[in-house]
């Protein structure tokens, strides 16, 4: 089910699954048991963030030995592909969420999965969510589905940042400021007021140093704010549900001023215009 099944005869697994649009929630548990994971096959085009529960566990990669391992929360960003054993109970609240939908958080997606056992307000939070709506019976409506969406992959790439991101930017001050100044273009490039002197100012860096800590890795503050909006505009215009919008209120949503500053944007990230992107996903 899933990318997962169990190993052996041991008693079977209690499992919730619900689906929100391109995000899947899924809570499994049981006793002790061994499992072969493989969401990589599955939804390779997913990320998983699962927050793991238990009393004792060891994971093993294909022609490796069993290690003895953690419980926390466990960012995949290309998926996972291993054995799990587990002793005693246990429990496991996943998120799966595209990973174009994340892809705007953090310059580059580490290669494997990382497992954090110290856990912070943010990711506990975002375990209760998913919890609570895995518990629940009720059948979601289309708009609590889209609301259910938005806000799991909202909350996935602020995890990112907060793990991820910081992680990568610990070489320099000035890395770690562009970083925080990527995190606030990619949560408000949807406003068109944002500019490179309001970023300045989320980050408490004077704007001539922010440009100069852009312009270190070859881009520049209004760049990086052109490049997230055109990444959401993307976002948008592949998915069917927003077929109803417009090429003009596609811009607005996005935070571009006209639509030929979309077009322009699309074409220098993309290659393609807004109605070739719209026209080749139908096709």
């Amino acid at each position: 089910m899933h990318g997962i099944r169990r190993i052996g005869d041991r008693p079977g697994l209690r499992s919730r699954v619900r689906t929100s649009g391109g995000v899947l929630l899924l809570g499994m548990g049981g006793g002790t048991s061994e499992l072969s994971i493989d969401t990589g096959t599955a939804y390779p085009d997913h990320s998983v963030f699962a927050f793991v529960e238990a009393q004792a566990l060891w994971s093993r990669l294909d022609g490796e030995p069993w290690v003895e391992t953690e419980g926390g929360l466990v960012i995949a960003p290309h998926g996972i592909t291993r054995r799990l054993r587990w002793a005693g109970n246990w429990r496991v609240t996943a998120a799966l969420v595209p990973r174009s939908a994340i892809a705007s958080f953090t310059p580059s997606l580490r290669p494997d999965a990382s497992v954090y056992p110290e856990r912070r307000l943010l990711d506990a939070s975002m375990q209760r969510f998913v919890a609570g709506l895995l518990d629940a019976d009720s059948q979601a409506s289309a708009i609590e589905q889209y609301a259910i969406e938005q806000l799991v992959m909202e909350m996935s790439g602020a995890l990112l940042l907060d793990r991820v991101g910081a992680a990568t930017g610990q070489g320099t001050p000035h890395e770690v400021l562009r970083e925080r100044a990527i995190a606030v273009i990619a949560q408000q490039c949807g406003d068109p007021a944002l500019n490179p002197a309001r970023v300045a100012h989320e980050v408490q860096s004077s704007l001539r140093q922010l440009q100069l800590v852009f312009s270190e890795s070859g881009s520049s503050v209004a760049g990086e704010i052109r490049r997230q909006r055109a990444r959401l505009a993307h976002s948008l215009l592949m998915d069917s549900r927003y077929d109803v919008l417009s090429i003009d209120q596609i811009a607005q949503r996005a935070g571009f001023h006209s639509p030929m500053s979309l077009r322009r944007a699309l074409d220098d990230a993309y290659a393609c215009t807004p109605r070739a992107l719209r026209s080749n996903r139908r096709a």
